[in-house]
């Protein structure tokens, strides 16, 4: 008789994930380039990218929040946790390690203020109170 093994999902977050797409920056050494998230968290955030990252590189990220009528700019260092092959792209993943001062907070209220517009069913509208 065989026994089924419970193993844990690779990709498991401990941080409520939305599929929110804004404008981000990301930094490694000398280069920078521009895109756009997939699923964003208090945690991390995903995107894609013409570069190919390698799990463990550091890169800051800059995200581009929009409140009411303007943009806040985040700035977080981050490390990259998973890449995948696109075939021509790259999808990766990024942890935040540390946030500038106040960054953290103002994150978690943005991003609550989405989720409880996903869960109501109501579209996230940029450039709301």
């Amino acid at each position: 008789m065989s026994k089924k093994l419970d193993i844990p999902n690779k990709k498991a977050t401990r941080h409520l994930r939305a599929p929110i797409e804004i404008r981000i920056e990301i930094t490694m050494g000398l280069q920078s380039f521009t895109t756009t998230s997939r699923n964003l968290a208090l945690g991390g955030v995903s995107f894609e990218t013409l570069q190919e990252l390698k799990i463990g590189d550091h890169i800051n990220s800059l995200l581009y929040v929009p409140v009411n009528k303007d943009i806040e700019l985040l700035k977080i260092a981050s490390e990259v946790v998973w890449t995948e092959d696109q075939g021509g792209s790259w999808m990766a993943g990024a942890k935040f390690v540390k946030f500038a001062p106040g960054d953290q907070k103002r994150l978690r209220e943005w991003l609550l203020e989405c989720v409880r517009a996903i869960k109501a069913g109501q579209p996230i509208v940029w450039g709301s109170s």
